[in-house]
């Protein structure tokens, strides 16, 4: 295992490498003059040769690639020009903040699928298995945004049960402040993860539940809640779990839609005012960090699928 692990670290090095490639490219493909977005368009030609000197955007692509990469090495993303400050401190103060709306997302995303997955594959063609697939579908169709303003339509603005924008009420509020101004972002980004866990779930477990060991359970007397757990979710789990480490990297990146929506402050939030200001570094260094986790998370999911399938250690 420990072998395996060590082998899959080390392939992550040159998809990171890749992923630096593509970030600063993303950088120099944007349109428009980085200076004269800065300076304004009245700006005079002399102020924004002298700005982009100060950049650095008048050397060659090559050498500002490697005096980026050197940066990163350092722990340098650069200078966030809309919020004056280094990309690292806008970023890390913001990464909790989508961490913590991410992470939620997905385990309310994970528990929900399972759960609903496993319970509409117990009976399938019923009404209920029919019921379910049909919600699923809905989920799995309808804009992230689309249904971020259905609910803060509903549950703000007609019902004013939840609130709608922010983190936290004007003045800070505590935990259960928080926990309230979370549950429409959280349905919102976990609704579609949800749906494509259910019908991975689904899938999953009728593979398995026809198995001869399944039948030899039930034939012992075992309850079924019991058979469900000990021998069907164990051995469908596995592909589960694949779908699961990319949805979570999925709601990494879509994330910045439900930020901007319900004026979350993370990432998400951030990206977009940096597009919206033309802030190449902060741009770069929030899709660098979306993207280097989103490998981590892929990591991970290997790991753990090697260790509970080791058929796949062995190949």
């Amino acid at each position: 295992m420990l072998t395996f692990t060590l082998r899959r670290a080390l392939q992550m090095i040159p998809v990171v490498i890749g992923v630096t490639i593509a970030t600063f490219g993303l950088g120099q493909i944007i349109p428009g003059d980085q200076a004269t977005a800065l300076l304004g368009p009245t700006s005079s030609e002399e102020d924004r040769q002298a700005l982009r000197a100060d950049l650095g955007l008048d050397e060659p692509a090559l050498s500002r690639y490697f005096s980026y990469l050197g940066n990163l090495f350092g722990g340098d993303l650069g200078r966030s020009l809309s919020f004056g400050r280094p990309v690292s401190e806008v970023i890390s103060e913001r990464l909790l903040n989508t961490v913590l709306l991410s992470g939620t997302a997905i385990v309310v995303a994970t528990l929900a699928g399972v759960a609903i997955g496993t319970w509409a594959a117990m009976k399938p063609g019923s009404l209920r298995d029919r019921g379910l697939t049909v919600g699923v579908l809905f989920l799995n169709s309808v804009p992230s945004f689309w249904f971020g303003l259905v609910l803060i339509v509903v549950f703000s603005l007609q019902l004013r049960i939840l609130p709608a924008t922010g983190m936290t009420s004007i003045g800070g509020g505590g935990p259960l402040d928080v926990a309230a101004h979370m549950v429409l972002p959280v349905i919102t980004l976990s609704a579609w993860s949800l749906a494509v866990i259910a019908r991975m779930t689904r899938s999953a477990v009728l593979e398995v539940i026809g198995n001869d060991y399944v039948r030899t359970a039930r034939s012992r007397g075992l309850g079924e809640l019991r058979v469900v757990t000990r021998h069907v979710l164990p051995n469908a789990m596995p592909s589960v779990i694949t779908v699961i480490g990319l949805q979570a990297g999925f709601l990494l990146s879509g994330a910045v839609l439900t930020e901007t929506v319900f004026s979350w402050p993370g990432i998400g939030l951030a990206l977009h005012q940096a597009v919206s200001t033309r802030d190449i570094p902060l741009v770069q260094g929030g899709i660098l960090v979306i993207a280097v986790a989103f490998v981590l998370i892929n990591f991970l999911v290997d790991v753990a699928q090697a260790y509970f399938n080791p058929k796949i250690k062995l190949a």
